[in-house]
Formats: structure tokens, C-alpha cells, sequence
């Protein structure tokens, strides 16, 4: 390991010399903010377990999951930084966390119940409820002190109503917000007084700028949780996630499902993941620190204006509320304007309508010229 786990001085055409989807949607001269990736270079040693395994040539079928290194990676990972202690027995691997909510909504809730679905959140809750043959009852969260908040009253009237889930994004997507322990506490009493199940997707929780988190699972022993490597260390294309049962049952009843409901993983996506878990602890922090910078950017850049923003409290997603500026559709306004292309709001939920979001984890040169031309633009500058 060198003196510093990433090179900073990173640059937009490496990025784009990856030729993935993150600069390959529009023209040169759009500064695309819309694809949740960051625009850093891969953690050193996820770089060389990913070389090792090519080296290998081990291209073929993974293993087993109790005979691969990532549930022991995971569980250790789990208990020292996550803050929830659990068994390598109780993890088991999935390509993606979608396929893990889609066969988790089937197999494991009530069968045809809806879905509740604090909102605004990320856009493909709505894919894998559908696909998973469910309803979604949107519940829009409250505006509180530190910014969004669950509206438990209103989840309560939709498990009151038939809803047999919850689908909870902690911390949230879009709007980087990290619930407090009170509020799981009450999610939890909740969903135990209906009998209805909470699916936790905690994969922005590595992301976070404060060290306090609190796993929904270290509160209710009936949880579903879904985590995964890809997001924090930014390899989502290797295919590897991770879905973690409280409950020995569902574990078990997880083993007897068909492998084309939950396998695909990739055995380079499974090396990556343990690299990071095991060693990738200072490209974190120093990627925590590179994220937290830009955020200051977007923060000041900002400050002052009638532009609704909070700062988020994980990942790299601003949030931007521009519902005062009387926009149809203020995520394309501001491609067609400025350049800029940002995520639709509504594609979060209707709760999104009027917002777009923006992601931050690009080069800060990048990232200044995009927010002076989206102010300009709002503005009239």
C-alpha cells in the first residue's frame, strides 16, 4: 500500500476509458451526474485480487457459497464496521440486491400482500416489487430537524391495511438519510404487531460521514438485510451481493430455492468483495474523505440560494428540491439548458416530483462547472 490508498488526481478521461455506462449515455459535452458511480480509481487491493483471479482464468462457475471466502468476509466486516453480529450462516450470496428483494417479496412475506415503500427512494424498489408480482404503496416521508423522516403513522395505516412488508433504504436513496434508532425502534414494534416483514437495503451504509449507524436487523431478529461490497469500493459490474437473514428459518428456506431464483454471481465479483471487506478499510476512508469534500462543494456552492438542499448523511447523492421554480420536468430543463444531466425526481417516487438528484462523486473540477451552471440556470444568472 502506498501513502495514499487513491490517486486523486484521477481524471473524467479515465473515467470514460472504462467505457461503462457512467460516461457513455450522452455527448462529450454533457456532464452526466444521473449514474451512481463514483469517478475514482478501483481500491488497490480489489485491483489485485481481480487481477489474480483473471491470472487464474477463473472465468468459470462460482462456488458454492459456503465454500467461497464471502460469507466469512462479510460476517466479519458485518460485526466490526456495521455494527451487526452475524454468523457466516446466515449470509448468503445474490448478483444483485434486486434479485434478493424480488425473491425475498415472494418467498418470504405474506403471499400477495403490498409493499410499503417510504419514498423518495431508489427507483428500482419499483422494478423488483413488480417483478416480485406486488403492489407498492408509496408512504412519503415527513420533513423533520435533520431532514427526511419515516412517516410511521402513515406505514402503520398501510400494514393496517393489508401491506405485509416494508422496503426500507437505509441509508436513503435518494436523499442520503441515515434513520435514527428511535424510528427503527417504533418501525420495528410496527412491523411486529402486524406481522408484516422490513427488507433493510443498507448498501450505502459503508458511505457515511458520521460513525454512528444503526442496522435495522441489530433491532428486530425477524429482519432481512441486503448489503454489498460494489456500491462502497465501486465495482458494480462484478456482480456480487449479499442478502443476510436474522431469522434461521428464512436462511434454511433460502437454501431450498431453485438456483436460477438466486444464483449468477460472478467468481471475479466474489474475489472483489472479499479484497475489499478484508483489506479495503483505507481506500474507504480516504474515498469517505474525498466524497465528504465534494459535499462541502455542493454545500457552498448552494448556501444561501432558494434552492432546497440538505446535506446527505451517507453516500453521494444531493438531493435538490426545485419545486419552486414551476418545472415540469426540471431534470430535463436543466439538460437541455445547461448540459447538466441529473435524475429525475419523480423516477423516486411521486414524493420525487419536482426534485431531481445529482450525483457528486465526480472530479471536483467537474463538479464545480456543473453546479455553477444548474445555479446560473435556476437563477437567471
Amino acid at each position: 500500500m502506498t501513502e495514499t490508498a487513491i490517486d486523486l488526481d484521477w481524471d473524467l478521461e479515465r473515467s470514460r476509458a472504462r467505457r461503462t455506462k457512467r460516461w457513455s449515455q450522452y455527448d462529450r459535452d454533457i456532464i452526466d451526474l444521473t449514474v451512481a458511480e463514483m469517478d475514482l480509481p478501483v481500491a488497490e487491493p480489489v485491483l489485485a485480487a481481480v487481477q489474480d483471479a483473471v491470472r487464474r482464468q477463473a472465468f468459470g462457475y462460482p462456488v458454492a457459497d459456503e465454500r467461497s471466502e464471502v460469507p466469512q468476509a462479510a460476517s466479519e466486516w458485518l460485526t466490526e464496521e456495521h455494527g451487526l453480529t452475524v454468523g457466516p450462516d446466515r449470509v448468503r450470496l445474490l448478483p444483485e440486491l434486486m434479485r434478493g428483494v424480488t425473491m425475498s417479496l415472494r418467498h418470504l412475506t405474506r403471499a400477495g400482500s403490498p409493499v410499503v415503500v417510504p419514498t423518495p427512494v431508489y427507483g428500482r424498489f419499483f422494478d423488483a416489487i413488480q417483478v416480485a408480482g406486488r403492489e407498492a404503496v408509496e408512504v412519503p416521508m415527513r420533513a423533520g430537524d435533520r431532514g427526511y423522516e419515516l412517516d410511521l403513522d402513515g406505514i402503520d395505516r398501510a400494514l393496517r391495511a393489508g401491506a405485509g412488508s416494508v422496503l426500507l433504504c437505509h441509508p436513503n436513496n435518494p436523499t442520503g438519510r441515515v434513520t435514527d434508532r428511535g424510528q427503527l425502534e417504533t418501525l420495528a414494534e410496527l412491523a411486529a404487531r402486524h406481522g408484516a416483514r422490513v427488507l433493510s437495503d443498507e448498501i450505502h451504509a459503508p458511505l457515511r460521514y458520521q460513525p454512528d449507524f444503526v442496522p435495522y436487523a441489530s433491532i428486530d431478529d425477524n429482519a432481512i438485510t441486503l448489503v454489498s461490497a460494489t456500491k462502497a469500493w465501486n465495482f458494480p459490474g462484478l456482480r456480487c451481493g449479499l442478502i443476510v437473514f436474522s431469522n434461521p428459518d428464512d436462511a434454511r428456506l433460502w437454501a431450498t430455492l431453485p438456483r436460477a431464483a438466486v444464483g449468477g454471481m460472478s467468481p471475479l465479483g466474489m474475489a472483489a468483495t472479499v479484497a475489499a471487506f478484508r483489506d479495503g478499510r483505507p481506500w474507504l476512508r480516504e474515498a469517505v474523505r474525498f466524497l465528504a469534500d465534494n459535499r462541502k462543494l455542493v454545500t457552498d456552492a448552494l448556501a444561501g440560494l432558494d434552492i432546497g438542499y440538505t446535506e446527505p448523511e451517507a453516500g453521494y447523492l444531493a438531493w435538490l428540491d426545485l419545486r419552486r421554480f414551476g418545472l415540469a420536468d426540471p431534470a430535463a430543463h436543466l439538460l437541455r439548458r445547461t448540459g447538466v444531466a441529473t435524475t429525475s425526481g419523480a423516477d423516486h417516487g411521486t414524493s420525487g416530483n419536482g426534485f431531481v438528484r445529482l450525483n457528486f462523486a465526480t472530479v471536483p473540477g467537474v463538479l464545480t462547472d456543473a453546479l455553477d451552471r444548474v445555479t446560473d440556470c435556476l437563477l437567471g444568472g
